[in-house]
This record gives C-alpha cells, structure tokens and sequence, in this order.
C-alpha cells in the first residue's frame, strides 16, 4: 500500500467513525448552546447507585447536574431488605441507602425531578431529551443509569393473576401473605433474598429451581438452614399460574426429571429470575451487545459509541451487577462527563452565558389527601360521585414509582374526580375489605361502588379509566 492510499484509508476509517458517533466533532460547539432553553451541564437518566453517585461527583465538580428519576426511583436496590455488602454500613434498608444518596446528591444542589425521559435525539448537540410529562431537556452531557427490570416467566395465567398472586417484590407484597403458602421461582441471590423477605410471614416458602442445584452465592445458600419454613425444590419448571378468576391457587409444574406435569398449591408466585437491561429508550443511537446492554468503547472509561454519552451501572454492566460496582462506575462516568466538558470548552465564562438557560423543575406536587381512619374513608365514597383511590405501603418502591402517575392526574382531573390514599399498614380492614394482595393497587369507585382496580398501571391507562368513570 502506498503512503498516499495509506492516507485515505485513514481518512475514511475517521469519516466512518464520526458517522457512528452519532454527532461530528465540529457540531460539539459551545456556540451551539446558547440560544437552546433548558439546559443541562449534565443529565442524569436513573436513580438507582450509579445515577446517584455521578450526581454527587458530577455537582462537586460543579456543573449543573439533573437526575430523572425514571419509572422505578431508587433502583432495584429499594426493592432489597438488607444491604450488607456496603463498605462502611455492616447493614442498611437498601430503601434507606437509597434515600442517603438523594439526599446526599440534593445537599449539593442537584436537582431529582420525579420524571421519566421518553425519548431522547443524540444526533444533535446539545443532546435533546423529552419526558413523559413533555419537558424537553437539551443536555451537553448525559450519563444513562437506567438499570435492569427483572424478567417475568411469559407463561399462561400470569398477565391475568399479575398482581393477585404474582408479583416481583417480597419487601413491597410479603406483609399481604402472612400465614399463607407461597413459591418463589429463581436460582439466584435474588431467589434466596425473596424467601427470606417472605419468612417473617409465610407459612411456608418453596423456592422452585429450574436446574439440580443452585447459582445463588454459598454464603446465601447457608442462610437457608436458618429458616425451617424455606425448603427447595429442583429440576421444576413453570408452566402455567394457576387460579380462581381473582387470585392465585397453583402452578402448574414440569418436572424435568419425570417428564410430566404437575399441580403445586400456593397463594403466592414470587418472580427471581433475572433482569435485562433498560436501554429500549437508547439502543437505536448507541451501541449495544446482543443482549441489549449498552457497550463501553474501552475498559478504562465509561464512554459510549456517542462522545458525550456515558453509561454506569447495571445498564452496561451484565456480569457484576452489584449496587457498589454500580456506584464506582457512576463516579468514573461522572469523571468522564467532567473531561468531555472540559475540553469542549465550557469553562466560568460560558457557564456564565448559560446561566438564564439552566433547566429548573418548578412543578408543583398536587394536593391529595391520606385516608387515616375507615370511617373518614366512607364518608369520602359517600360524599363524591367518582374517587380515585391509591392503596400504598411506606416502603414500597413500587408505589413510590406510582407517586408521580397519580399526582400528575390528580393535578389533570381533580376537577371532575376526588384522589385520595390510603396506608395498607394502618387500614387493614379496608386491605381485607377489597381483597389487595399487592400494593400499589389503584382503585376507582363512582357512586360508592368499585368499578375498577389496577395493580400496575401507566399515565395513559389512569386517564382513559377516569375519562370513562366520569362520562
């Protein structure tokens, strides 16, 4: 190859990577900022470990730092009992923790707005985000923490019992089983970690294991002899989610080992199976594996195929998955965010002109009253044609994930609807009283009587289900 072919190869193979970046160079301009509303130095998607902690080093480097917190504030971590594992905390609430670390990163200055970012443009600079509740963001970084969902089995019954019976979450749904027979259907850490959530409660707890032996760490199988109400069965896969027509009475088992099939009696399915990574947002603009999480372009850092664009935590990280691996590289993504903004040039002068352009979330969060005695609770029903009711517990991720849904509606339709909540805990009567047995349970009543419940439910669907309660 000649010195002047040699050349030109270089040149396309530059041109070729500037065309999979996403942005060229040259639109990575300052200039290009200053007349965009609502900036952001650096924009944060999650909340779980990662988002936290590039938030807390992205602020001490002093840059305008902005977490949306997305569908599930917190985290998995929220979702777990005992956090033993932390340097420095022999044992912490993984709810706690996470309560820790917003407060910690909003001592800085950084702003946690209960939002969720639905679309995102990378192929412009400033990089453009739009939530759910139709803010666009335009952001001259951004760091992706968006985490992992657990997997559901995608077997027969279980969208129809998802919610009577069927859930992923022992801290949120074990108060509801007390003395009752459940399953927990997974292999892993997680597995062990559901069971033992469930054991203050359950009567029994069987952990159903595809395979004839455990992935579950050693020191997490040891626990098990701990609790005589656990056992484990091996070699089982399930079927189907068997039930009456409101709530779960079985599953239907194929024993790997007989070949056949079998009923299982239980009250309760406990899903532990696995997480895939929350990338639907962002795997068309930047790189993914095949299994969908977001790829680092070297080992040392966490830059995406997009200069501009970093990713931490479970997002990018399939093999680790620990809320401390996490939280590292959410510093080193904040690291890198700090160098990329650096180097383009946004220093005290810029910032200065940017300074009426910074993002501010001024909402306002709606005025919805807390049931706290059933009498009160009856005369509300007795009193108002149609009343949207959210059952809730203090520490369950999922209802906090529910928060920013109902006061966004409530803010919408409290002229034609009456919102309310109510505490699981304090108001047992009313838990036995409508049959809830996982919370958040989203119940609407017109003229006093029941007419819809919803265990799981977005923006959307709350809307349509109010529109037609009030029509």
């Amino acid at each position: 190859m000649t010195k002047s072919n040699y050349i030109f190869l270089l040149v396309i193979i530059s041109l070729c990577s500037s065309c999979r970046m996403g942005i060229s160079r040259k639109a990575v301009e300052i200039n290009n900022a200053y007349d965009k509303p609502n900036i952001a130095h650096v924009a944060i998607v999650g909340s779980g470990p990662a988002g936290y902690s590039a938030a807390v080093y992205a602020a001490r480097f002093n840059w305008n730092t902005v977490v949306f917190k997305g569908p599930k504030p917190g985290g998995l971590l929220t979702e777990t009992s005992e956090v033993e594992n932390w340097p420095g905390k022999k044992s912490i609430l993984g709810f706690e923790l996470m309560a820790d670390m917003e407060r910690h990163a909003r001592s800085l200055g950084v702003q946690c707005v209960q939002d969720t970012i639905e679309s995102v443009n990378f192929n412009t600079w400033p990089f453009v985000l739009k939530t759910q509740e139709g803010i666009t963001v335009h952001a001259l970084s951004v760091i992706i923490a968006t985490g992992a969902t657990p997997v559901m089995l995608e077997v027969k019954g279980e969208d129809t019992y998802w919610g009577r019976g069927i859930t992923t979450c022992a801290k949120c749904d074990a108060f509801f089983y007390k003395g009752q027979d459940v399953v927990v259907v997974g292999g892993g850490d997680s597995a062990i970690e559901e069971a033992i959530q469930l054991a203050p409660y359950a009567r029994s707890i069987t952990i159903l294991v595809r395979k004839d032996r455990m992935r579950a760490a050693p020191i997490m199988q040891n626990r098990l002899s701990q609790y005589p109400s656990i056992s484990v069965m091996y070699n089982v896969e399930v079927k189907e989610i068997l039930g009456d027509g409101n709530q779960v009475t079985g599953v239907m088992l194929w024993s790997i080992k007989d070949r056949a099939l079998k009923k299982y009696s239980t009250n309760g399915v406990f899903l532990a199976i696995g997480h895939k990574p929350n990338t639907q947002v962002f795997s068309s603009s930047v790189s993914c594996d095949n299994q969908g999480y977001i790829k680092m372009v070297d080992c040392r850092s966490q830059k995406t195929s997009i200069p501009g664009i970093f990713a931490a935590g479970d997002v990018e990280d399939g093999h680790y998955r620990q809320a401390i691996v996490s939280a590292g590289s959410g510093v080193k993504a904040a690291i890198d965010a700090n160098t990329f903004l650096t180097e383009i040039g946004l220093n005290t002068h810029n910032k200065k002109l940017l300074e009426s352009h910074l993002f501010m979330d001024n909402r306002l969060s709606g005025s919805i009253k807390e049931i706290r005695d059933v009498a009160s609770f009856n005369d509300v029903l007795a009193a108002h044609n149609v009343v949207v009711v959210d059952f809730f517990k203090d520490d369950c991720p999922q209802c906090v994930e529910v928060e920013p849904i109902f006061v966004s509606i409530a803010q919408e339709y409290g002229h034609v609807a009456t919102f309310i909540k109510v505490n699981t805990q304090q108001l047992l009567d009313l838990s036995g009283r409508f049959h809830i047995y996982k919370v958040p349970s989203i119940m609407i009543f017109k003229q006093g009587a029941l007419v819809a419940r919803y265990s799981a439910i977005n923006k959307d669907q709350l809307r349509s289900a109010i529109e037609q309660s009030t029509s």
